[in-house]
């Protein structure tokens, strides 16, 4: 009888871990997704030298990172998520100074930070040894 109680207790923490886990790279595919759509958008908008709209949507960018960051913290390596808020510091001044090349720069250092997160919390063999 305790066996069988045991039994269930565990599996029940099992499911519910596993929900959790979904729902989390849920969030983090969309959290993603979604600076993915910005960073190429400001990129775009350097490229065609449109300052203004690059500088609105780099605030944007940085609103969102605020609003998703604080729920990714809780299962993200922090360093990443650190070296993501510096560009975040950087771009918006880049970008007002008119600076193509660092404004570029920063924005595929971004790319790549946001990328990063992303494959890592993967679910793939590499991400679990």
């Amino acid at each position: 009888m305790i066996l069988m109680k045991n039994v269930v207790i565990s599996l029940t923490i099992f499911i519910i871990m596993i929900i959790i886990i979904a729902f989390s790279l849920n969030y983090l595919n969309k959290a993603t997704d979604e600076l993915r759509r910005l960073n190429d958008e400001i990129e775009q908008y350097i490229n065609d030298s449109n300052w203004d709209k690059a500088y609105k949507s780099s605030i944007e960018y940085t609103e969102k990172w605020k609003n998703y960051s604080d729920k990714l913290k809780l299962y993200v390596d922090h360093q990443e998520m650190d070296q993501i808020e510096i560009e975040l510091w950087k771009l918006p001044q880049y970008i007002k100074e008119k600076n193509k090349e660092e404004s570029l720069a920063c924005v595929h250092v971004l790319k790549f930070l946001v990328d990063h997160i992303s494959e890592l919390e993967k679910v793939k063999i590499q991400n679990i040894l």
